[in-house]
């Protein structure tokens, strides 16, 4: 009897316990995910890859192009916002997707997602402004979020548990690849056709996506109560009201992060009401996916410990990994006078440093069906590669260590992040795997557009404060002291090319001084990182 209880709960969504499952559950599990034939099987896991590789190359492609897009457009104090701009919309919309897939299907949420990321793409390429750049660049944000969450939670329907790791190793590799070569991506349309085509060649492939995704995704997803409801139906069990609230608090929050200090004060009204909205918005989401039936996300999955510590290992290790992917590019480019195609290069090492962490955290658990002891291991290894990231010299390095300095970074990063999300998903039942993939996806996405704008505030600030300091005694005409620190703070490659000589070595070493306050934020969320995934439980992996 209690068997059936059990499986009946299962069938209908709900949960019967929010620890971690179960051996019995676990075989449950083990017999829930759709098995397809190996053509359709192939085809699916080709759009999956597709769609992360494209999601990943975007949060990135910007790396190398903030100096040449600020310089081209004359926008240096606002061009953060071409990068958080997709990590802002990612972060907002992200958490939503899943319960949205268990809804309408996997199908229809991912074509959309094509649709809209595409849409966002030719908007970017087309841009001859900042105001329409960011536009694209939100949209696309959406279409990517979705990307990524989708790609986990249609794995989690057709492979087990025990080969999951593995799986998601192969997805990693291909997010790992995008994010890692985002910027010799966007170098090489740079140097050879023009930067606007590195957002523009994405629209075919997201064509071809969206065809692939049409004729072959078919996902039977049996245990979703929502199932054979009509479209209106489907509508109406829609949580609007803790979506929109979610949503809006998420972006008010991000916005907060994006603008304070450098558009708006951090004592200002603005600001002070923006983090006021965003936490009283995120408050009373909270207690109202509590008290609701069907919510958009169960926040009482939080109170696993392994989920929720997860969570916050996955929201610091973003703003690690995208600080580093988007700073250090432009600490070479701004010291050592690096084009973006030869920073670009240099990430090469790093993005096949995570395809091998991806594949080798997925082997690892699938022979051991263990994760801690690793899961410590490797989060220490990112640490250290972060204090790598520290120690660069504003003199210049050997070129073997600039090659292989992203490479303890993004190898601990991607296992870190393949373990991690099966720590979570086998913390509960099958039913709320999709639910606490969008939670880990919403962390990862908010953590992503933290800290590319803390670490932007930071760069800002320590930048203006170093340049100011260093011109401080210089005994030339004041007005033309004035004009050279107005011109280098908005356009990176002054010192290089056309400052006066007597300002060229203090400009480098202004822009020195701030890149390594942000490298000073890199090594700090390396150490949370490592701190976090102490408190991650070991779960039975079947």
């Amino acid at each position: 009897m209690a068997r059936e209880e059990e499986e009946q709960a299962l069938g209908s969504g709900l949960s019967t316990d929010y620890g971690s499952i179960s051996q019995e559950q676990s075989s449950v599990q083990e017999h829930s995910f759709q098995k397809l034939s190996n053509t359709k099987f192939a085809i699916i896991l080709s759009c999956l890859f597709i769609n992360v590789f494209l999601a990943a190359l975007d949060s990135t492609v910007v790396a190398t192009l903030l100096s040449v897009i600020a310089s081209d457009l004359d926008c240096l104090p606002s061009i953060s916002w071409v990068a958080t701009s997709y990590l802002l919309s990612c972060a907002a919309f992200q958490p939503i997707f899943g319960k949205f897939s268990d809804i309408f299907g996997r199908k229809q949420v991912t074509l959309f997602c094509v649709l809209i990321f595409g849409l966002g793409c030719l908007c970017s390429g087309i841009s001859n402004s900042l105001s329409l750049m960011v536009f694209g660049r939100l949209i696309s944000g959406i279409g990517g979020g979705g990307f990524n969450t989708m790609g986990a939670i249609i794995l989690s329907d057709i492979v087990s548990l025990d080969q999951r790791g593995l799986y998601q190793g192969y997805i990693n590799i291909f997010y790992g690849v995008g994010s890692g070569l985002g910027g010799v991506f966007a170098g090489f349309f740079q140097k050879y056709f023009d930067w606007r085509m590195a957002f523009l060649s994405q629209v075919p492939v997201c064509v071809i996506s969206g065809v692939l995704t049409y004729l072959y995704l078919e996902i039977h997803a049996d245990h979703h109560k929502i199932n054979g409801k009509t479209y209106t139906e489907k509508i109406k069990s829609i949580d609007f009201h803790g979506s929109v609230v979610l949503i809006g608090s998420i972006f008010l929050l991000m916005l907060a992060a994006s603008v304070g200090g450098k558009d708006i004060a951090f004592d200002s009204i603005g600001f002070v009401l923006l983090i006021i909205f965003g936490v009283l918005g995120l408050l009373h989401f909270y207690f109202y996916e509590l008290s609701i039936e069907d919510p958009v996300i169960p926040v009482k999955l939080l109170s696993i410990p392994t989920v929720f510590s997860s969570s916050i290992a996955c929201w610091v290790l973003s703003m690690n990994t995208f600080s580093i992917l988007l700073y250090l590019p432009f600490f070479w480019e701004a010291v050592h006078d690096r084009s973006s195609y030869e920073s670009g290069i240099r990430l090469i090492p790093g993005a096949v440093a995570a395809s091998v962490g991806s594949i080798f955290a997925g082997v690892y658990i699938k022979i051991f069906k263990k994760y801690k002891m690793l899961l410590i291991v490797c989060s220490l290894i990112n640490l250290c590669g972060s204090i790598l990231i520290y120690c660069s010299s504003i003199n210049g390095n050997s070129l073997f260590y600039e090659m292989t300095i992203l490479v303890p970074c993004q190898f601990g990063m991607a296992s870190v992040v393949t373990i991690i999300l099966i720590a979570m998903v086998s913390s509960v039942s099958n039913t709320e795997h999709a639910l606490v993939t969008s939670i880990q996806y919403g962390f990862r996405s908010t953590g992503s557009t933290l800290g590319v704008s803390l670490a932007s505030a930071i760069l800002q600030k320590s930048l203006h404060d170093n340049m100011m300091n260093n011109f401080k005694y210089v005994k030339e005409n004041p007005q033309l002291v004035e004009k050279v620190i107005r011109k280098a703070l908005i356009n990176v490659n002054y010192a290089h090319t056309s400052a006066p000589e007597f300002a060229k070595s203090l400009i480098i070493a202004a822009y020195n001084s701030a890149c390594h306050d942000v490298f000073k934020f890199v090594v700090l969320t390396g150490t949370l990182v490592a701190g976090s995934s102490l408190f991650i439980n070991e779960n039975e992996l079947s």
